[in-house]
């Protein structure tokens, strides 16, 4: 027997997809949401409503950026430097690399890992542009593989250090394993992800 109405058992199902939230998590969420009178059910389905209107992927990292902008505010940024490119698989890692303040040069987003499991081909990350974006820019004198320590992130940066070998130049490096392998960037400490950075080695 159902104890709660068809309602809220489809937001506690809706929000227990999301990576990190449980389905008892979840159920406290909505319940919240139910008891509040200030409107923030409201205020959060506008906001979630909005994204795919005002948020689209940047036309030169693919970071996200307004909808009414071709390129996001790092592309955009004057103070960053033009030769070194640092790739990360998501947006919540370029936020947290940018967290440290030891980074100042420009990036590329994948979205994530080649993954043969999870049947993600490198065609289905923005692999392609990386290296047509490489091949287009020779002021780019350094590539940072930052992507996380498992088995994927690995392959997935091997991948790309030999697709870019016969016609990049420049160094190829890797974040210093301060990073625990298995982790991934985001749920690292500042201090940790500032020494990778600053610590890195070449591929």
């Amino acid at each position: 027997m159902e104890i709660l109405p068809k309602a809220i058992t489809n937001a506690i199902e809706s929000l227990s997809d999301l990576p990190g939230i449980g389905s008892r998590s979840a159920e406290r969420l909505v319940l919240n949401l139910m008891r509040a009178n200030s409107g923030l059910d409201q205020k959060i389905a506008r906001s979630l409503g909005e994204l795919k209107s005002q948020v689209h992927e940047c036309e030169t990292c693919f970071h996200f950026c307004e909808s009414n902008e071709k390129q996001c505010v790092l592309c955009r940024g004057q103070n960053r430097d033009p030769h070194v490119l640092c790739v990360v698989e998501s947006p919540l890692d370029l936020i947290a690399l940018e967290k440290t303040h030891e980074y100042k040069g420009l990036y590329h987003v994948l979205h994530g890992v080649i993954s043969p499991l999870n049947r993600i081909g490198p065609q289905d990350l923005r692999l392609a542009q990386l290296f047509d974006r490489l091949k287009k820019n020779p002021d780019i004198q350094e590539i940072i593989l930052a992507t996380s320590g498992n088995t994927e992130s690995d392959a997935t940066a091997m991948y790309i250090a030999q697709e870019i070998q016969p016609f990049f130049i420049g160094k190829i490096s890797r974040l210093s394993r301060g990073i625990p392998s298995g982790g991934d960037l985001d749920y690292l400490d500042i201090g940790t992800l500032s020494r990778a950075i600053s610590e890195r080695r070449d591929f």
